[in-house]
């Protein structure tokens, strides 16, 4: 593989990326299905001490997270955005590793609210070199140090 092929499919991977964490917040359940493998699996320090495994238990979160929005803020448009800090991407044959500190802001009535994790996420390639079907496999999340996550894992 070329430098420029690299730098193609590190761009591809950051893309799809952008667009599983956008189908998150945007509650757009045909692209995170696209995106995502059946047998995802997921460490989420703030919801479960345990692995949780499957698709099917993040497609019920996001349709608690579309609920959670329109009722918190009936007469307002909540908008969350997210940034992806400091991105590494390894490829390893079909298998492409992208670690980064994912940034959430959330605007609304409110006013602005920020919260941060570092996340690795693990993509496989289902399909091939010209046809490529990358997909989300596996995500670990881990806490950044803050007074917010200090007091979720001290609680």
């Amino acid at each position: 593989m070329t430098p420029q092929d690299n730098d193609s499919l590190r761009a591809q991977l950051l893309e799809l990326l952008d667009r599983n964490l956008q189908s998150i917040w945007d509650g757009d359940v045909q692209t995170y299905r696209e995106t995502t493998s059946e047998d995802v699996s997921f460490f989420e320090w703030y919801i479960s001490p345990q692995r949780i495994d499957g698709l099917d238990f993040h497609l019920r979160e996001l349709a608690v997270h579309a609920a959670v929005l329109s009722a918190s803020a009936p007469e307002e448009q909540v908008r969350i955005q997210h940034e992806i800090l400091q991105p590494r991407v390894q490829v390893y044959g079909d298998t492409a590793i992208l670690t980064y500190t994912l940034l959430i802001r959330a605007t609304g009535g409110a006013g602005v609210t920020h919260r941060s994790h570092n996340e690795t996420r693990v993509f496989h390639n289902f399909g091939d070199r010209e046809n490529p079907d990358w997909k989300l496999v596996h995500c670990h999340k881990s806490p950044v140090a803050t007074a917010d996550s200090l007091a979720v894992l001290r609680s």
